[in-house]
């Protein structure tokens, strides 16, 4: 856990230097960073008694390693999270300047051609009568939270498998920098919740009546949505600002939990899977995302899982704290 401690510190500070090169104001950055990681400090203590459940059941299933063995890795983590957050939105944020958004087109009409020309949102919102608003909002903010951001936390307090550890923690960086910065760029795209408005046209219009026909609109989802197109046309930067649609990172890392919850545990695994399903379902239902992100993002933390459970890929071995 030290070394991820040292990889978000220079991950963290690689952000803060793209942003004064290609930001405007970049004298306001130091004040972000604070604010985030002060934002990710706060999570940390609303999730505090689920993480508790795990530091206690983790410090009592390796209590023969020595408590310390468990804590001061367990410290780490955390504030390697923190400063692993606060480094990825700052690289989100800075992708449209960097690589302008211009995939959308494509990725509506591959996904409309995946789908046997009917957009997935469509098919999706075909349930709305069933799925309450704020349910959504659950699983895709509160819910997913935790595994997301937290789980070398959750690793560092409750796994023993030193491999396991180096692997997942490996994939954890695969996921939000491969997927969330690397592939991001390469695809910059808004998703089709915004797609009328920076391409013009009326293609998701219906998709925008649905989701106020079904409460999303009114929902904290909702009004972060329509935050997050303020702060970009208004070139801001802000708490959790950037955005960025294929691939989905949301999904990617419900596919890294999955995979944990499968190596873990073949009895939980199911519920892991289930989860999953949820968020991409869920990702599509709220607009952010096409079906096509969360199909790429599964593929392709699944084959970086095989490779590296083939190769048997990890950090240089590591010391307990």
């Amino acid at each position: 856990m030290r070394q991820f401690l040292i990889f978000a510190s220079i991950y963290l500070c690689l952000g803060v230097a793209l942003v004064f090169l290609v930001r405007e104001n970049p004298a306001t950055l130091l004040a972000f960073v604070y604010l985030k990681t002060m934002n990710l400090a706060g999570s940390l203590l609303v999730y505090a008694k689920y993480l508790g459940i795990f530091v206690i059941i983790g410090l009592f299933l390796t209590r023969h390693l020595g408590i310390a063995n468990r804590v001061v890795p367990m410290i780490y983590a955390i504030l390697g999270c923190m400063l692993f957050s606060s480094a990825f939105s700052l690289w989100k944020t800075t992708i449209p300047y960097v690589v302008p958004f211009y995939a959308d087109e494509m990725l509506a009409d591959l996904d409309a051609w995946m789908h046997f020309g009917v957009d997935p949102w469509i098919l999706v919102h075909q349930f709305s009568d069933m799925i309450p608003a704020n349910t959504v909002v659950t699983l895709y903010f509160w819910m997913w939270t935790l595994p997301a951001i937290f789980l070398p936390v959750i690793i560092a307090t409750t796994d023993t498998d030193p491999d396991r550890t180096k692997r997942f923690l490996i994939l954890h960086v695969i996921c939000w920098i491969g997927l969330g910065n690397v592939v991001a760029a390469m695809f910059s795209s808004v998703g089709p919740v915004y797609y009328d408005r920076l391409l013009g046209g009326v293609r998701f219009a219906d998709l925008n009546l649905a989701l106020e026909t079904s409460g999303m609109s009114a929902t904290k989802l909702g009004i972060v949505q329509e935050g997050l197109w303020k702060q970009y046309v208004e070139n801001s930067q802000t708490i959790g600002s950037g955005i960025s649609a294929f691939p989905s990172v949301h999904v990617g890392v419900s596919a890294v939990f999955a995979l944990y919850i499968y190596e873990r545990s073949r009895l939980l695994a199911p519920f892991a899977i289930l989860f999953l399903i949820a968020i991409c379902f869920c990702s599509v239902y709220n607009g952010w995302h096409y079906a096509v992100d969360g199909y790429v993002s599964i593929a392709l933390i699944y084959a970086a899982w095989a490779a590296l459970r083939r190769r048997n890929v990890a950090f240089a071995p590591m010391a307990p704290a």
